[in-house]
This record gives C-alpha cells, sequence and structure tokens, in this order.
C-alpha cells in the first residue's frame, strides 16, 4: 500500500513539474496554434466544398462508388481536424521543447523551435487548402515537383482565360524541357 501511495505521489509530482511546462510552452507559442487553428478551419471548409462538389459530380456522371467516396460525413471529418490540431499540438511542443534544449545555447530564443515546427505545419496545412481551392476553380494540375506545379498552375489559369495564351505558354515550356534534354543528351 505504501508502495503505491509513493508511485502515485511521484506521478503527482511529475505531472505537476511538466504539466507546468506545458502549459508555458502552449502559452509561448499561442500565436502560432491560433494561425494553425485557421489553417486547420480553412481546409475543412474548403475540403467540405470540393468533397459536396466532387459528389456531385459523381452524381451526374452516374458513378455511385465515387459518389459514395465523396459523400460528406461530418464524423470523419470534425475527427480528422481534430486529430490534425493535436499533432500540430504536439509538433509544436517537441519544437518548442527541443529549441529550450538546444537554441539558448547558441544564443537564440528557444521559441525559434517552435516557429520551425509551426512553419512546417502551415507548409502541410497550405498545400492541402491550395489544392483544394485549385479543384473548385476548375484547374486540373498533375505535377508533382514544386517546378511542374508551378508551371502546370501558370498554364491552367492561361487557359481560364484563353485557351490559345494557355496552349502557347504549355509549348513555350514544353520547347524549354526539350532543349534542357538535348543538352544534357550531347554531355
Amino acid at each position: 500500500m505504501v508502495a503505491h501511495v509513493g508511485n502515485t505521489s511521484t506521478r503527482l509530482i511529475g505531472t505537476s513539474i511538466l504539466g507546468t511546462e506545458l502549459v508555458t510552452v502552449i502559452f509561448d507559442s499561442r500565436w502560432m496554434l491560433i494561425a494553425l487553428i485557421v489553417c486547420i478551419i480553412a481546409d475543412f471548409r474548403y475540403g467540405w466544398r470540393e468533397s459536396s462538389l466532387r459528389h456531385k459530380n459523381a452524381i451526374e456522371i452516374g458513378n455511385l462508388t465515387l459518389a459514395d467516396k465523396y459523400k460528406w460525413r461530418t464524423s470523419r471529418a470534425v475527427r480528422r481536424s481534430v486529430n490534425k490540431a493535436i499533432d500540430y499540438l504536439v509538433w509544436v511542443s517537441v519544437g518548442m521543447a527541443a529549441g529550450m534544449a538546444i537554441l539558448p545555447r547558441l544564443g537564440i530564443d528557444y521559441t525559434f523551435g517552435g516557429i520551425c515546427a509551426s512553419i512546417i505545419a502551415i507548409l502541410c496545412e497550405g498545400k492541402s487548402i491550395i489544392g483544394h481551392f485549385i479543384y473548385l476553380h476548375g484547374l486540373n494540375i498533375e505535377e508533382r515537383t514544386i517546378k511542374g506545379f508551378i508551371k502546370a498552375f501558370i498554364v491552367s489559369l492561361a487557359k481560364r482565360k484563353s485557351e490559345a495564351i494557355g496552349d502557347a505558354i504549355e509549348s513555350g515550356f514544353n520547347r524549354i524541357e526539350d532543349k534542357k534534354e538535348d543538352i544534357k543528351e550531347d554531355e
């Protein structure tokens, strides 16, 4: 019985110390966490609209399997959004903890670790938001590299305004790529 009480006291003290430290970390990173919450809400909103549009398009073409895939499920969307919030809280906390352990010795404020973790999380959410936004505006981009994505995005935007201008820009990009490949082959 005494060992159990001692064990409980140890847990209480450990939780008190770590809990206080965690509250400090969360308080110091509050603006980073608010920015991440805004990104999660934006992703939720655009994801909802994209899912609804994809569901509607699947119903119109008569593909019930695809329609079922894109049917809006609030519980799944809320669960995924909450999981993202928890994941990003952990990312920022780990970044802050790593910053506390390393950065002060280098003369850098420890919050920089949390800022770096927040930037990575915002970039992840940003990619998702941009993907939803692009689909909602009727653009089709299948490139996987950043350079290819930017080229495809420019061509897609140009084709929305004028098909001929978009084709001209696309052929220009293709000619540049062909010249680069010819130069590599000559070497």
